[in-house]
């Protein structure tokens, strides 16, 4: 026969086993989830300032606050010399490299966490950055 400590431990090992896991904070749509994001899958090729000098990736500077339409199809299905990030990058990484854009050039609060009509749509059409 197993002492009490046993008891105590299985029980608690059989409660961790099937809690259900919160969503880590690290997928949340932040800007700072985003910058996290974007140094791991971004900043490679596109500079850790949003711009690499010399290289010839886009300047992420100059992304239009308007047109985050373009930005999901681009990160999702690749561009030119850009790979596609669909099914590597999770949803919520992706929006929230778009906050952290948005962010880092100044867009207006409401302009970065607004949806965009037709958003999912254009991550499959054949838009070009």
């Amino acid at each position: 026969m197993k002492g009490p400590g046993f008891l105590g431990a299985a029980l608690t090992a059989a409660l961790l086993a099937t809690a259900t896991t919160p969503a880590c904070a690290d997928d949340a749509p932040t800007p700072e989830a985003g910058r996290k994001a974007y140094t791991s899958f971004c900043a490679r090729c596109h500079g850790l300032n949003l711009v690499l000098s010399g290289g010839g990736a886009f300047d992420l500077r100059r992304f239009p606050a308007d047109d985050k339409a373009r930005f999901l199809h681009s990160v999702n299905k690749g561009l030119r010399a850009m790979p596609a990030w669909e099914g590597i990058a999770k949803p919520a990484q992706i929006e929230a490299i778009w906050r952290y854009l948005g962010s880092v050039n100044g867009w207006p609060p409401e302009v970065v966490a607004g949806a965009v009509e037709g958003a999912d749509k254009a991550a499959g059409s054949s838009q070009a950055q």
